[in-house]
């Protein structure tokens, strides 16, 4: 499934990372997760979706303290 989310006249997403849940079964079961800017208000938000139903209204929002560039990369690693 391609699916487009929209974020409005004025903000741009960097690239889209994708993290499983804890003991997940299934492969769409997890995170999508995306960094996103808006150039009207020169503010980022740290964006997460449920990667299995995709529903355009995300599961959180928050905003960043400073400016996270479109094309920043990023991984994550497990603890253990």
């Amino acid at each position: 499934m391609i699916k487009k989310m929209d974020f409005g006249p004025t903000k741009t997403s960097g690239e889209v990372f994708y993290s499983p849940r804890d003991n997940a079964t299934e492969e769409d079961d997890g995170y999508c997760m995306a960094f996103v800017y808006d150039w009207k208000t020169e503010k980022t938000e740290f964006t997460m979706w449920d990667a299995k139903t995709m529903e355009e209204t995300p599961i959180l929002t928050a905003e960043t303290k400073i400016r996270v560039p479109n094309g920043f990369h990023s991984f994550f690693i497990p603890q253990n």
